[in-house]
């Protein structure tokens, strides 16, 4: 080959390559399917969030790397609040943040929002997973459960910002809309 094929050969792959190298400041958005009810009869509910997760970057671009972090500068804890706040309500109940007044309380710990990935064989395999873990406490009883939520992709080639966001927004939204769907939780701060 000669020295300037080369040359352009070389330049290409690294350009190729750094997109997938180059931090991500992602964009959270949570979108759960969140079917309405009156179950809730008004009854207030007090909505705390605390973000406990073990580090707050979400993952890594590319595939198989560890050089190009994926983070946010969003306030996670609120994010998830105004959503829950506003799923319980349409779940009929009176749902307000912790501290605007009393009521039953939730506490929805966010323990996992984390993207990663992998190779097998020819292929990168992309995975974005969220784990939550909701709990209330009245007089006589308490309620206690961890929810998930994951998204899986494969790919040929490292993924885009855009595809990135799609499967972590999609893991947290599916790990939220199974707190919002789940019928025992809902029956328990309704009555």
């Amino acid at each position: 080959m000669s020295r300037p094929l080369n040359y352009l050969t070389v330049t290409m792959a690294v350009a190729l390559a750094g997109c997938a190298w180059v931090r991500q400041e992602a964009a959270l958005r949570l979108d759960p399917a969140i079917t309405p009810s009156s179950i809730g009869r008004d009854a207030t509910v007090a909505v705390k969030v605390l973000d406990h997760r073990r580090s707050k970057m979400i993952g890594y671009r590319g595939l198989d790397s560890k050089n190009a972090a994926i983070t946010t500068d969003q306030d996670v804890a609120a994010l998830f609040q105004a959503k829950i706040v506003e799923g319980l309500s349409r779940k009929g109940f009176n749902a307000v943040p912790h501290g605007e007044q009393p009521g039953r309380p939730l506490t929805v710990e966010i323990r996992q929002i984390e993207y990663k990935t992998d190779m097998d064989f020819w292929k990168g395999i992309i995975q974005a997973d969220a784990v939550i873990n909701a709990w209330s406490v009245r007089d006589d009883a308490s309620y206690e459960r961890i929810y998930r939520g994951q998204r899986k992709d494969t790919s040929l080639e490292a993924p885009g910002a855009k595809a990135n966001e799609r499967l972590i927004n999609g893991a947290i939204s599916d790990a939220l809309q199974n707190l919002l769907e789940d019928e025992r939780l809902i029956r328990f701060l309704a009555n």
